[in-house]
């Protein structure tokens, strides 16, 4: 692995650590119900700040898009949150926090890491499946991106969450989260005429489910849903675990287009396993528009085998 990736893998271990202990902490042992959203708070602030820390340190002229700033954190009603944010930084001066944080304010360049340091809520905040998720983007392209999945066991009935990380060439892996074991990551070899796993939310956003079931339905007894919440739904796929991964706008909401900070990484894993992501005309995605795809609708996740027919029965 090269420094870039190197250092990548170590801040997102870094953030998914942090993580574990706010999620055991806060919302397994204080019971906090789905009402209070501030345990994920806590982590996407920790998480940013950690994340952006190492890369700064290391890559300090690489600009870092993240998903959040700390102008909340610096109103005075906001103490208590920042105190308990600062009490999974035991080492951390408060200031440095709030900046580390910051770092995350970054434009969109030529080069530049895009972050979103807790993705899926609702996974979070069920003690469930949420991501990490770290990419680098170079001349509008994914060249790099890391999943943390810290509740994805790297194996059956293990303790272990899993790290994927890729980068452009040279192939996806998928690590234990102590870093004791490694692998080779590839997407499936099904075909349509095979049984073909669709993976689907835990609980429906603003993902198109009704198309989503119209599709499943063309295949009848072949298609299967597998349920993941966030970009672990990525990590999913690239390991064979799935075979189809559809992001599809809403009847409600046509005009909505996707985060790049949601699928940068995961696309670059996936890639790298040998699978494909395009939109739902078979564009390849656009990172050209800053902190939205603004130029592709929906986004269409497959093993490559099946992509072509995914995108003729959507567009049917």
């Amino acid at each position: 692995m090269d420094d870039l990736l190197i250092t990548a893998v170590k801040a997102v271990q870094s953030a998914s650590q942090i993580c574990q202990q706010i999620q055991a902490q806060l919302v397994h042992e204080d019971s906090l119900t789905k009402n209070d959203r501030s345990p994920v708070t806590v982590a996407d602030f920790a998480s940013q700040a950690v994340i952006c820390k190492t890369l700064k340190e290391h890559f300090p002229d690489i600009p870092i898009v993240g998903e959040e700033d700390a102008d909340s954190l610096r109103q005075e009603e906001n103490e208590t949150l920042l105190n308990k944010i600062a009490s999974f930084l035991p080492d951390w001066k408060t200031e440095e926090i709030l900046d580390q944080i910051d770092q995350g304010n970054g434009e969109a360049a030529s080069l530049f890491w895009t972050l979103d340091p807790i993705d899926g809520t609702k996974g979070f905040l069920r003690g469930d499946q949420y991501a990490v998720a770290l990419a680098l983007i170079h001349g509008y392209k994914v060249v790099m991106g890391v999943l943390g999945c810290p509740n994805l066991p790297f194996e059956e009935e293990s303790a272990d969450g899993t790290i994927m990380y890729a980068s452009k060439g040279g192939g996806a892996f998928a690590r234990a989260m102590n870093g004791s074991r490694t692998r080779e990551a590839h997407v499936s070899q099904n075909s349509i005429s095979d049984t073909v796993r669709f993976l689907e939310s835990v609980e429906s956003g603003h993902a198109n489910h009704g198309l989503q079931g119209q599709v499943m339905g063309k295949l009848g007894d072949r298609a299967q849903s597998v349920r993941y919440d966030s970009q672990v739904k990525y990590a999913v796929l690239a390991q064979s675990m799935a075979d189809v991964y559809l992001r599809l706008p809403s009847v409600s909401k046509p005009d909505y287009r996707e985060k790049i900070w949601d699928h940068a990484a995961g696309l670059a894993v996936v890639e790298e396993a040998g699978g494909k992501v395009t939109d739902m005309s078979g564009k390849d995605l656009d990172f050209s528009s800053g902190k939205k795809l603004i130029n592709n609708r929906g986004v269409i996740v497959t093993n490559g085998k099946l992509h072509q027919q995914i995108i003729d029965m959507v567009n049917e």
